[in-house]
């Protein structure tokens, strides 16, 4: 009977079925199994006839067949994505999609596939699994450094106890922002550069420096070899306030007045003072008014005109002046006799010109209070008669107030010093310790401004321009030693050296030099602060012969040669002031911030060992570490500063740049200074980009046995963009910082320091603390993966109908991706394979009855003979 034998091939492929479940059952823990099915088929059928078409007359029939049973035509193996696990082990690899690890146990010659990434590495370096079998890929080359998968895979196995070679540092990358904002902060400044008080020379060494140049000769190191570096101006718009860290918004124009005396003027009468208690006749008398008789006062004072034809005392006349007082700046006293008018201006009020010094102008044409009046002796009537002006008494021609030709008196203690965005030139002077009378020329050298200064060419009341540090130290220096009228004796002295005409050789210099105050020192010092000093000392200026009609400084001489002898000056007590500057009509506004670092100057200064401080400046700085490695491997240190200097005139910013390498290591550098230290500068545009920095490349000698002059680029970032340096209104601070150099180093053994990336690059780290690609797992793939043969330890190898096998990174051509401390597990679903058994079992036991049914029939038709 046929279904007999159908039966029989029931039972068969069953069993089939059930080996094949078994088997997902017992590998559904395996790293990386796939698991498997039956694919089950119909056997050839019977025909019992064949199937006929319709007629005419009668329907078509179908074939009759009778199957013959069933069949297990393959077992196909299903590779599906199995979960992945995280392990403890970074040597565990496992396969996101598609693709397979290649092992081999020939040394590559044949290689087999597996999904198991469960991997270790032996005793000789060999990069294995649990097999034994070598993993498959390519390995780092120790000459090149590099890993060359365009080669055929090979067995995969490094050094365990590999070292690696000093890299020297040949590039320095650097993404940094510096601060050119309106606030910095305290860790981001750095106090202003000191700066000695001789102008164009290093007052330590005696060396010609350019205080206010960019270069690198005027740069020195401190004692302790420290980055700091002195004697170097800056532009005074990029100074910051120590006190609050905020920028003074400086701009040109801005200016502050700076006072180093009370300018006080008495007026100069020297004739008897009327006297009311005499009746007899006064001649040639200082006159005021009195109940009889009014005098007129009409004075310009500070630009101010000042009248009353009702002055009938002296009392009087001070109280009219006092009354413009706000305007002036100036109060007036009297003087204990009652005859003359003490002017005096503390320089303390006001923030215009009109408020500062004194300068007073008598207006003769009208002026009578306090000049010279004839008043006849008291007669019967008791009514005298009083006649201006007096007989012989100066009158229309000449006041008695001073005792000047021009009817003025000009006295200047303070001065106001003005910014200016660019660059100026304050000239050189020299001083009694380097004067030259050699080198007089009347062309405006330091030896003729100095002979200048001591004929008064610094007192006057032109507007001292500075623009950096060190212009606005030496212009107060100079002022306080040759541009104050300590004395009082006015300006005028000063004009008669341009009327000497015939007047032979006169001891003006003695007359003037009771203004030299030539010991005053104006520095600036170690914490950024202006310093002035005044020591109680003597100076003999130098003999000095003035050639006639000659110009020195802005005095010029007349018809004359003056000869001025070597005379002693002495200290002056100093009162200092300092107030800010506005101008309306200019539409300069007062800038508080500037004047307010000057506060801390004002007080007194008497002759001594004293000294008087500024508040303190910083500038916006910020440094950083650079670590470096020579031939040797040895790490050099090398620390930059960035230190803003000035703003430029397209609206940037210039830093400058100071790199330093410690000791014993040098710079291979051309010029004067140490050769641990280069001195560069960046430029920023105005919308903060990179524009460009110097030095682009620096050279380094370890001088320890290392190779010399050592190329290092500094990358700080591409010219025009924001990739590198910045500067802008952001805190200073690095982004990132990178260096391509290491020292030799030895691989640290264990898989807790490996890794393995996703490209299947394997990462070694190494004692020195770099981390190398010590090779790269190689990916296979086939076309068809069901074609794959198994050959047991989780391995398969190809078949006829697997296609050939393509080698390959991870990532490309179709394969997946590695991932490192994990492993796949089993794809077999035991659910799946646990409902499977029970299908099997059934279909089983119906074949089962098939044949017992079958059997049955067999027998009923044996019984037919019995």
């Amino acid at each position: 009977m046929r279904s007999l034998w159908s039966g029989v091939s029931g039972l068969r492929v069953h069993q089939v079925a059930m080996d094949v479940e078994g088997n997902n059952i017992a590998n559904v823990n395996t790293y990386g199994f796939k698991y498997s099915r039956v694919n089950y088929s119909t056997m050839f059928s019977q025909t019992m006839s064949i199937a006929t078409q319709p007629s005419s007359t009668l329907g078509g029939t179908n074939a009759k067949q009778i199957g013959l049973g069933v069949e297990a035509t393959a077992t196909q193996r299903i590779h599906s994505q199995g979960n992945l696990e995280t392990t403890d082990s970074n040597y565990d690899v496992a396969i996101n999609g598609n693709g397979f690890f290649l092992v081999s146990n020939d040394g590559g010659k044949t290689q087999y596939l597996t999904r198991d990434g469960a991997f270790t590495q032996d005793a000789a370096g060999n990069f294995v699994n649990s097999s034994g079998y070598v993993v498959q890929g390519w390995t780092r080359d120790a000459v090149t450094g590099r890993i060359d998968t365009s080669l055929p895979a090979s067995n995969l196995s490094w050094d365990p106890s590999m070292t690696i070679p000093a890299n020297p540092s040949s590039e320095i990358y650097l993404n940094a922002t510096l601060n050119s904002g309106t606030t910095i902060t305290q860790e981001t400044s750095r106090y202003i550069y000191s700066l000695d008080s001789v102008h164009g020379v290093r007052e330590l060494t005696g060396a010609i420096n350019d205080e206010n140049g960019n270069k690198a000769s005027q740069f020195y190191t401190t004692s302790s070899n420290a980055i700091d570096v002195t004697e170097k101006a800056v532009d005074f718009a990029s100074i910051y306030s120590a006190d609050s860290y905020e920028s003074l918004n400086l701009r040109s124009g801005q200016s502050f007045w700076f006072s180093y005396a009370d300018a006080v003027f008495e007026t100069e009468n020297i004739a008897t003072l009327f006297s009311e208690s005499n009746t007899g006749a006064q001649a040639g008398v200082t006159f005021w008014g009195n109940s009889d008789q009014n005098t007129t006062l009409d004075i310009t004072l500070n630009g101010v005109h000042i009248y009353s034809d009702a002055i009938n005392s002296i009392e009087a006349a001070q109280s009219l002046i006092n009354s413009y007082s706000s305007e002036t700046g100036v109060e007036v006293s009297i003087t204990s006799d009652k005859k003359n008018l003490i002017f005096t201006n503390r320089n303390a009020n006001g923030t215009t010109d009109e408020m500062k010094n004194i300068n007073l102008v008598v207006n003769v044409a009208n002026n009578t209070a306090g000049e010279m009046w004839d008043v006849g002796a008291t007669p019967a009537n008791g009514t005298r008669q009083y006649t201006y002006p007096a007989v012989g008494g100066a009158g229309a021609n000449n006041s008695t107030w001073t005792t000047t030709a021009t009817n003025s008196k000009e006295i200047i203690t303070a001065h106001r010093y003005e910014y200016s965005s660019s660059s100026v030139d304050i000239g050189d002077m020299a001083d009694a310790n380097t004067f030259d009378a050699n080198n007089m020329a009347g062309v405006g050298n330091a030896d003729d401004n100095y002979a200048g200064a001591l004929l008064g060419s610094l007192l006057n009341n032109n507007v001292r321009v500075f623009h950096s540090t060190e212009d606005l130290r030496e212009l107060m220096q100079r002022d306080a030693r040759y541009g104050v009228d300590y004395n009082s004796l006015g300006t005028d002295v000063v004009g008669q050296f341009t009327d000497l005409g015939g007047a032979g050789n006169g001891p003006y210099e003695t007359v003037f030099s009771a203004n030299v105050n030539q010991s005053v020192t104006v520095t600036v010092n170690s914490t950024g602060r202006y310093e002035i000093s005044n020591d109680n000392t003597t100076v003999t200026t130098p003999a000095i012969t003035y050639a006639a009609n000659t110009t020195y400084g802005n005095i010029t001489t007349g018809a004359q040669i003056i000869t001025a002898q070597a005379t002693t000056t002495t200290a002056k007590d100093m009162y200092f002031q300092a107030t800010s500057y506005s101008n309306e009509a200019a539409q300069v506004s007062t800038n508080d911030a500037l004047t307010t670092l000057f506060k801390g100057l004002q007080g007194t200064l008497e002759a001594g060992n004293q000294t008087k401080q500024s508040n303190s400046m910083v500038l916006s700085s910020f440094s950083a570490s650079l670590q470096v490695y020579d031939s040797l491997g040895t790490q050099h240190l090398i620390r930059v500063e960035w230190t803003k200097h000035e703003t430029t005139v397209d609206g940037g910013n210039l830093w400058q740049m100071i790199l330093r390498v410690d000791e014993p290591a040098t710079f291979s550098v051309t010029g004067t200074g140490r050769n641990n230290i280069i001195v560069g500068e960046v430029r920023f545009g105005n919308d903060g980009s990179l524009v460009s920095f110097d030095p682009t490349t620096i050279s380094l000698n370890g001088n320890n046995g290392s190779a010399p002059n050592q190329l290092i680029n500094l990358n700080l970032g591409a010219v025009g963009s924001f990739n590198g340096l910045v500067s802008n209104n952001q805190t200073s601070g690095i982004t990132q910082q990178e260096t391509d150099g290491y020292p030799p180093g030895t691989l640290l053994q264990g898989m807790q320091n490996t890794a393995i990336s996703e490209d299947g690059s394997i990462i070694g780290a190494f004692t020195n603390g770099i981390q190398l690609v010590l090779g790269k797992i190689a990916m296979g793939n086939v076309t068809n993966e069901a074609g794959l043969e198994e050959i047991g330890s989780n391995l398969f190898k190809t078949t006829a109908n697997s296609g050939s096998l393509t080698v390959g990174t991870s990532g490309t051509g179709g394969r997946g991706t590695f991932k490192s401390a994990t492993l796949e597990m089993s794809n077999a679903d035991l659910s799946l394979a646990l409902t499977n058994l029970i299908v099997i079992q059934r279909g089983y036991q119906a074949n089962s009855k098939t044949i017992t049914t079958s059997d049955t029939l067999l027998n009923t038709l044996l019984q037919l003979k019995q």
